[in-house]
């Protein structure tokens, strides 16, 4: 498959796959849960192998030095595993307190991912802020 393809659409590829494990976890929860896990691992892995390689064309253009390239990648790689774990981390606390307030899982999990997605927002945005 072309780098390139993937570069582009990654966004799309991932909110694609975020869309079909929620649309699994209404219709197949016990199925949809073992599916989790992995989608986690490749997007995740996905994410840090097109940032490397965006970082990697830059050095192989001489527009980075094996010093830069090397910190540009641990940075962002940093940054987005900060992501993954604070969205993780507040995305469960925030499920757990509505499913014993409310006792709705889809609730749970409808709050779950907002909460996480703007925790993970805000890692972004003050990282971002922070090593420019």
């Amino acid at each position: 498959m072309n780098p390139n393809f993937l570069e582009r659409h990654w966004p799309k590829l991932a909110l694609l796959l975020t869309v079909s494990l929620f649309a699994g976890l209404l219709f197949a929860p016990a199925l949809a849960q073992g599916f989790a896990g992995p989608f986690i691992v490749l997007t995740l892995g996905m994410g840090i192998l097109l940032l490397a390689l965006r970082h990697w064309r830059s050095y192989r253009a001489g527009k980075l030095s094996r010093r830069e390239l090397v910190r540009n990648i641990f940075v962002e790689t940093t940054a987005l595993l900060l992501t993954f774990i604070l969205a993780h981390l507040v995305g469960e606390r925030v499920a757990a307190f509505v499913q014993v307030e409310s006792g709705w899982w889809l609730l749970a999990l409808l709050s779950a991912i907002v909460v996480g997605a703007a925790a993970g927002l805000a890692v972004q945005k003050t990282w971002g802020k922070l090593v420019k």
